[in-house]
């Protein structure tokens, strides 16, 4: 007479494996794993599974399920703590911001300025090059045509 089957459940935090089996060692065969998940305290004997009359319809096939998840693993999650706002620290940080802000304007202000002096005094120095050049330029063709009046032909 062949044994009855025995339900038998394991879990990796993902997913649930559920096998319904002879033996253990019939149901890590199932569960392909070559670790002895009994001896580990993770595989255990659990005819109240919740696939438990899966497994027993199919015995030897591996009834997968997903367990917990992303939502389950929030939902355990501790409650974030309210936090209660002082009404003089709020009124005090929102005028630190203001002040903060009113800085960062005028120091804004003051960098436009200063870089708008700055391309004014650029200009000013390459129109004066730009003068120097041309005076050197006309006063250099004068003197070459001094110098070659003078020499000897």
């Amino acid at each position: 007479m062949a044994r009855q089957p025995k339900v038998f459940t394991w879990s990796d935090g993902f997913h649930r494996y559920t096998v319904a089996a002879t033996s253990r060692v019939k149901a890590l065969e199932a569960w392909e794993t070559d670790r002895d998940l009994f001896k580990e305290g993770v595989a255990v004997e659990a005819p109240d599974a919740p696939d438990a009359k899966a497994a027993l319809a199919a015995p030897g096939a591996v009834i997968r399920r997903a367990e917990g998840g992303l939502k389950s693993a929030i939902d355990k999650l501790p409650k974030p703590k309210v936090r209660t706002v002082d009404a003089a620290a709020e009124a005090k940080r929102k005028k630190a911001l203001a002040d903060a802000e009113a800085e960062l304007e005028a120091a804004e202000a003051e960098q436009r300025d200063a870089e708008a002096d700055l391309e004014r005094r650029r200009r000013t120095l390459d129109a004066e090059a730009a003068a120097l050049s041309d005076s050197w330029t006309s006063r250099r063709s004068k003197l070459e045509a001094a110098i070659r009046r003078l020499r000897p032909r």
